[in-house]
């Protein structure tokens, strides 16, 4: 009967797998190391993005706010115009009224 570990050779690996695996170990540090920090990088980025969306949004709120408020006053100028061009018409037709009752007066008195 062979003792334990009478065939077996040492339990060390050749150096040439040793190194590759190291090299492996190594490229795989630096490839999550990358990634990681690119991540860090991209989340400040979205963070970023997301602040300019909500300033944008409030910015956008408030110029919807200020042009229906200007529209509101459009509408009312409108309004105030129309009612002015209404009492201009009507006090031009007085006014055409009397010019005809003047020119009557005079052609009577002469």
């Amino acid at each position: 009967m062979v003792g334990f570990g009478a065939n077996r050779r040492g339990g060390r690996l050749p150096s040439l797998v040793l190194l590759a695996l190291l090299a492996v170990i190594a490229i795989l540090g630096f490839n999550c190391w990358n990634a990681s920090s690119r991540q860090a990088l991209l989340q400040e980025e979205v963070a970023e993005l997301q602040s300019q969306a909500k300033r944008t949004e409030v910015a956008r709120g408030r110029l919807e706010k200020r042009n229906s408020d200007l529209l509101g006053k459009v509408d009312s100028h409108k309004k105030q115009l129309e009612q002015k061009e209404a009492d201009y018409s009507h006090l031009s037709s007085q006014l055409q009224a009397r010019d005809g009752q003047v020119k009557r007066c005079e052609d009577s008195k002469v």
